[in-house]
This record gives structure tokens, sequence and C-alpha cells, in this order.
């Protein structure tokens, strides 16, 4: 009897034993995986984190920097179609009425004097003269504007671009050169031209091509002469055969 309770209370007491030595066993595997995520925590914090940080930096800047260069496309197309709108509205400008445009910044020797003005009843007859017949045409509507006003206090501002065709002969030709740089000055704005530039000349076709360089006339910086209110045939003379190509025509005051 008492041997077999010695025997019960030494399987007892290895049982205890066992079961400490279980559970030393498993606190120190807890302890060891505790301390294993512990220091994966601590690698993901000093390691990990602050690499996924520096690539998601980077990948939200390579983001900005897509979307800003989107940006920049998208702008320099809507310029580059606005462009084109205003150059196609400058091309059908130019078809309709000549080119006109600012001509500040462009350079360039205005013309000598080559013209005068007689004394006529009631009217005023201008005289010009050149080297060339294109030349007399030119100065005779310098003329003209120079009458209204003192052509030298005009300046380069604007331009403006006629073309113009007649029937007949020269005089008509004339006629209608000067009718229609009179009308650009009534219908836009009073435009004044300095110096005038025959672009084409074609005696056949009785047609000429030609620009105006000058500024809108303005009382305020500008002097006030006598209005012209139209051109006539009376007595107009084109004296092709001389040196001088003169040319004489009587406008209406």
């Amino acid at each position: 009897m008492l041997a077999r309770l010695f025997r019960i209370q030494n399987r007892t007491a290895i049982y205890d034993r066992a079961h400490r030595i279980t559970a030393t066993i498993l606190i120190g595997l807890t302890g060891l995986a505790f301390a294993a995520v512990c220091h994966q925590l601590y690698k993901a914090k000093t390691e990990y984190l602050p690499d996924i940080r520096r690539r998601g930096k980077d990948r939200l800047e390579t983001a900005l920097t897509i979307r800003q260069n989107q940006a920049e496309l998208i702008e320099q197309q809507h310029t580059q179609n606005k462009n084109k709108e205003s150059n196609i509205k400058s091309n059908q400008d130019e078809e309709e009425n000549g080119p006109s445009s600012s001509n500040e910044d462009v350079k360039f020797d205005y013309p000598d004097i080559k013209y005068e003005f007689l004394d006529n009843t009631a009217d005023v007859q201008i005289h010009a003269w050149g080297d060339s017949l294109e030349e007399s045409f030119e100065q005779v509507v310098m003329g003209m504007f120079g009458y209204m006003t003192d052509i030298e206090g005009i300046e380069n501002r604007d331009m403006k671009q006629i073309d113009i065709r007649a029937e007949g002969d020269l005089q008509n030709l004339l006629y209608k050169f000067l009718s229609e740089w009179l009308e650009i000055y009534g219908t836009e704005d009073y435009f004044v031209a300095r110096k005038i530039e025959i672009i084409l000349f074609d005696r056949n076709e009785l047609r000429i091509i030609a620009r105006g360089y000058g500024e809108t006339f303005d009382l305020s910086r500008h002097t006030q002469g006598t209005e012209v209110k139209a051109i006539t045939y009376s007595n107009m003379q084109i004296h092709e055969e001389a040196s001088t190509h003169d040319v004489y025509v009587i406008v209406d005051i």
C-alpha cells in the first residue's frame, strides 16, 4: 500500500516537473516570438517604412511631373491653335482688305518730297514728279495727304495695302489710285500715309498694288490742313515723255 502511494507521489512529481519544463519552454518560445516580432517591427520602422515613403514620394513626384508635362502640352496646343486661328483670320482679312499691321519696329528712309501745290480756282492742283512714272504716282498720293496735314509729323505705325484696276488709260488708273487712298482715309479712321510704295505697276492690265505706311490722324498730335473731298479729271496731265515724269491732278477741297 505504501509502495503504491509512493509510486503515485513520484509520478505526480514527475508530471509537475514536466509541466513546469513545458511551461518554461512555452514562455521562452513566446518570448522569442515576441522578440522576433519586435525586431521585424523595428526593421520595418527603420528600413522598410522609409523605403516605402521614398518610393511613394518618387511615384508622387513622377505623377506630378507627368501632369505638369501634360498641362504644358495642352497649353502649347492651345497656343498653337490660337495662333493658327489668328493667322487664318489675318489671311482672310488680307484677302478681303489687304494686309494691315503694326510697323512701329520697321525702319526705313522716308522718300524725298517731290510734289508741290499750285494755285487753282476754288480747288488745288498737285504737281508731282519722280525718276519713274511709278514714283510720280507715289508722290502725288503723298501730296494729297500732305495737303491735309504735315506728313512729316506722321509716324510709321500702320500699313494699308490696295489692289486696284482701271479701264481705258493711265489717267483713269491715276484717278482710281488716288480715289482708293482717299476712300481709305475716309473709311478707316482717317488713315494718313507718309510713304507710298508701289509693289506692282502693270501698264498693260492697268493694275496697281501698293502699300501705304503711316497712322491714324490725331488732331492732338497732327496739324490740320485742308481736307480733300474728291479727285477730279479736270486738267489731269501725265507727261510720261519727260525725264521727271510730271503728273498734274486737281483735287476738290
